[in-house]
């Protein structure tokens, strides 16, 4: 499964890299913006494993579109 496919699904969630690829940031960037409290909400999988749910994606790169054009 393909970034473009998680496109079209609904309140799944995404494995932490394939929300990096959608937002087209690298890690480092997407874990700089959740530190500073800039970021998406990302959800603890496991130990060593984050998420992030599509629908709370979305809202955020929805809120950066409109932030970055005022």
């Amino acid at each position: 499964m393909t970034a473009g496919d998680l496109r079209s699904q609904g309140n799944i969630v995404l494995p932490f890299n394939a929300a990096c690829e959608i937002a087209d940031l690298s890690r480092s960037t997407m874990y700089r913006l959740i530190n500073a409290g800039r970021g998406p909400r990302v959800l603890k999988l496991s130990e060593r494993r984050v998420g992030v749910r599509r629908d709370d994606l979305d809202a955020w790169l929805a809120g950066r579109k409109h932030g970055s054009a005022g």
